[in-house]
């Protein structure tokens, strides 16, 4: 039994439609994480000996 074209080519445009949707949702869900990374290390207090003690001989 074949599958009319025009049912065919709608199960194939709801397919990309969730794959598109799926895509966006992971990108969306990445831009989140690196938000929160980047606050998180902004908000990091500041060390006073960090790069002070710099080993010239390695």
């Amino acid at each position: 039994m074949d599958v009319p074209a025009t049912i065919a080519a709608e199960q194939g445009i709801l397919r990309q439609n969730v794959a598109l949707s799926v895509i966006k949702q992971t990108h969306e869900q990445q831009q989140a994480l690196v938000q929160i990374i980047d606050e998180a290390a902004r908000s990091a207090p500041v060390s006073q000996s960090r790069g002070t003690n710099v080993n010239t001989a390695a």
